[in-house]
């Protein structure tokens, strides 16, 4: 017990710097039109993290901030009925089976021709077409990737995921998007699960939602394209058998998917006040408040080198990905 709360007391300092972070956005935002809080707490965060040498007495703290993503998403179950989930789930899965197929060939197309390893070219799919970091350090130990390629895959992804919080929301006001119609282009099109939400609810919080939801059905296939991957480079004698594919699959599946499914459940069977559900839903914004200012504080651009191939490379695959999700989306979503 005492080395728990000493750990926990070691993370309140870097805690209480997420809050003050994510708070000044909200400050900020009034006196700036048409933007989100989300922004801004990114924005300072990068600004202070890039600036200014933090203490190591914030590290522990700020490292935290993926534990609140996940604390919002399994909180923001409450915000949805299960009969949203079935049908903004059911066809996020549709969508998100295509663009899944589209970046693995697309990167893997691109990684031949440029003379990448396949391994660098599978990984790059994977990132920009699954979960970002989370997909290409599963996949990198699944084909037994090499070390630089694994490095090279993620600075990429790295990269791509702290521009689009600033860009999408821009392009997707230009062309006009709804609320819905950004929320499908920002879960499918950016890669980490974090950069995601935050794309989504620099938008607007409606846009938030439906991004993270789609965001979600991406990481639940996670374990399946996963191991698909294993299998299909064991076969060809490029890396080890899977001999336990059920406990496979379960190590990589996100839990927090679990916890949103069973939010949602408690919900939709009225186990809940309205009181309480509102109650509930104020906390997932605050813990996303955490989460946003901690990408700001852990997106240092002096360590997102990437070799100029691998960049090359993810660049195209993003745009490919964001054209072909933005056609299916204005196709098949009002």
């Amino acid at each position: 017990m005492g080395d728990t709360f000493k750990r926990v007391l070691a993370t309140l300092p870097g805690i209480m710097l997420l809050l003050a972070v994510g708070y000044a956005g909200k400050l900020v935002t009034p006196f700036i039109p048409h933007t989100e809080y989300v922004i801004w707490a990114i924005a300072i965060g990068m600004v202070i993290a890039n600036v200014v040498r933090l203490p190591r007495v914030f590290e522990a703290g700020v490292k935290t901030y993926e534990l609140w993503l996940k604390t919002g998403i399994v909180l923001m179950g409450a915000r949805f009925g299960l009969a949203s989930v079935a049908a903004l789930g059911g066809m996020g899965l549709g969508l998100v089976a295509v663009e899944i197929a589209c970046a693995m060939v697309v990167a893997a197309w691109l990684a031949r021709r440029f003379g990448l390893s396949e391994k660098l070219g599978t990984l790059l799919g994977v990132g920009n077409g699954i979960c970002g970091v989370s997909a290409i350090i599963g996949a990198s130990g699944a084909i037994e990737a090499k070390q630089d390629e694994t490095s090279y895959a993620i600075a990429t992804i790295l990269l791509f995921g702290a521009g689009m919080i600033f860009l999408y929301p821009v392009i997707g006001r230009l062309i006009g998007l709804t609320d819905t119609q950004f929320g499908f282009w920002a879960g499918l099109a950016v890669d980490n699960t974090a950069e995601c939400v935050a794309t989504g609810f620099a938008y607007s919080e409606a846009a938030g939602k439906v991004a993270t939801l789609v965001k979600m059905c991406r990481n639940a296939v996670m374990g399946l394209v996963i191991l698909g991957l294993a299998v299909a480079y064991a076969r060809r004698g490029m890396a080890g058998r899977v001999t336990r594919k059920v406990r496979f699959l379960w190590d990589r599946f996100p839990k927090f998917v679990l916890g949103f499914l069973a939010m949602s459940a408690v919900v939709s069977l009225g186990l809940l006040t309205k009181d309480q559900v509102t109650a509930i839903g104020n906390l997932s914004k605050w813990a996303f408040l955490l989460t946003f200012a901690g990408v700001g504080l852990t997106t240092k651009f002096s360590e997102l080198k990437a070799g100029v191939i691998p960049f090359v490379i993810g660049l195209v695959s993003e745009v490919v990905i964001s054209l072909v999700s933005i056609g299916m989306i204005l196709l098949f979503v009002s």
